[in-house]
């Protein structure tokens, strides 16, 4: 009767908690990021630029399901899977979680206070389906770790090609799990999960190989900058505001005592949530570190948490119930559109208003970064192009080549802020 009724309340907390993700992913303004995510949907292939081929495939499964012009629907066209997907991680945890050891109030504290994660339940990028992926990565391995068997090697190995098809930092989450259960090496059923996941890889990679692997290129050689000491003394308030503190501090000395004193699923877990934060650590030597790249060790960290009963002082409570608190204000003023156009959350579509009445309908290109085409497009389904000058990086438009259909046509060009009409766009209009 017990499990029962916390199954009834989970279901209902589960509800509450998609309904609140589906709000904010009707009434916050779309990301620029998201913007550029959408384009990936809009051209649908094994891989992109900057990402592996997941979170374009989600924005074209939203487009699918919720057509419609009104801004409204046209944030959940980009963004109803990752709601949909972000429940399932949420109830996927609590599965997770030691059957002896669940506790409902305690697991909500964790979750719904950890802000990064609460934006992954509604902003489309490629967190959003690691978060999802790592989740059923540590519910398959505790499962594994049990019942050994080859169902639950096949879900290991699902599990670790959607979340390399995800994110390429899912390789750090892999190695992390290893390093706390050695013993793996030698089990032939977890050389099958390996097996399976390089399997389901390999169209990825053939994409990779056959466009010279620009994503591998990027990301371990273009990204690499000059040392600020800034990158570092930034790193750990970074995490706090990702985490939230308490929750930093208390995933970090779990973490710790888990790989001194805990059992295989444990050693797994703090391995994962220690090793990511010292391996970015040790990345901001290399240059910048994003904040949420540590992201997927909320997964293994809001498990320890919630199983572990001594850290449960009145003290803890009332503080992640602040964080809580604060997580959803947050929400509200993010819903409310009234932050200044500055912090990149709000008033975007304004900045775009008069090149879209000067444009008269007509192709729009752009030069600078990604983040402008993808905006306009999204904002008037006109079509945007991006021609890279020398001080931006590359991205999918320089994949897609999407300018080369427009020459000889009229189009709008916006160069180094200026904006002139052209009657036949030319070779020399996209690249003076």
């Amino acid at each position: 009767m017990d499990m029962h009724r916390k199954s009834s309340r989970i279901g209902l907390w589960l509800l509450l908690w998609g309904v609140l993700d589906l709000l904010c992913a009707m009434f916050c303004e779309i990301h620029a990021d998201e913007a550029y995510y959408r384009l990936y949907g809009q051209f649908l292939a094994w891989g992109y630029f900057d990402h592996p081929p997941v979170v374009g495939l989600m924005t074209a499964m939203s487009a699918s399901l919720v057509p419609g012009t009104s801004l409204i629907l046209k944030n959940l066209s980009v963004r109803l899977v990752t709601v949909l997907l972000h429940v399932a991680t949420v109830y996927i945890i609590w599965r997770t979680i030691d059957t002896s050891r669940r506790n409902i109030a305690r697991f909500l504290l964790v979750a719904a206070s950890i802000p990064m994660f609460c934006v992954y339940g509604f902003m489309t990028t490629p967190d959003a389906p690691l978060l999802f992926f790592t989740a059923l990565f540590f519910y398959a391995y505790r499962k594994y770790l049990v019942d050994n068997e080859w169902h639950t090697a096949v879900l290991l190995g699902v599990s670790m090609a959607g979340m390399l098809y995800s994110k390429y930092i899912a390789v750090l989450v892999i190695v992390c799990v290893l390093l706390g259960n050695l013993k793996l090496l030698r089990d032939g059923k977890a050389w099958t999960a390996v097996g399976i996941a390089a399997l389901l890889l390999l169209p990825h990679l053939w994409w990779q190989y056959t466009n010279n692997f620009p994503s591998f290129t990027y990301h371990l050689v273009s990204r690499a900058t000059a040392y600020k000491a800034l990158y570092t003394l930034e790193f750990i308030p970074n995490q706090w505001a990702v985490f939230n503190p308490v929750v930093w501090a208390l995933m970090i000395w779990l973490g710790a005592r888990q790989i001194r004193h805990g059992d295989a699923f444990g050693r797994s877990a703090g391995f994962t949530v220690i090793g990511m934060q010292v391996f970015f650590l040790l990345m901001s030597f290399r240059g910048p570190v994003e904040p949420h790249w540590t992201i997927a060790s909320a997964i293994p960290a809001i498990v320890l948490l919630t199983e572990e009963q001594t850290i449960w002082r009145k003290g803890v409570k009332i503080a992640l119930g602040v964080c809580v608190g604060l997580v959803l204000i947050a929400r509200v003023i993010l819903m409310l559109n009234v932050l200044p156009a500055q912090t990149g959350l709000a008033h975007k579509q304004e900045f775009y208003e008069q090149l879209h009445a000067e444009a008269e309908g007509k192709p729009v290109v752009f030069d600078g970064s990604f983040q402008a085409p993808s905006l306009y497009r999204f904002f008037y389904d006109d079509e945007a192009v991006l021609v890279r000058n020398a001080y931006d990086r590359y991205t999918q438009y320089d994949l897609l080549h999407l300018e080369r259909a427009l020459l000889g046509q009229p189009a709008c060009v916006r160069r180094f802020g200026q904006v002139y009409m052209v009657d036949q766009l030319t070779e020399e209009d996209l690249h003076e």
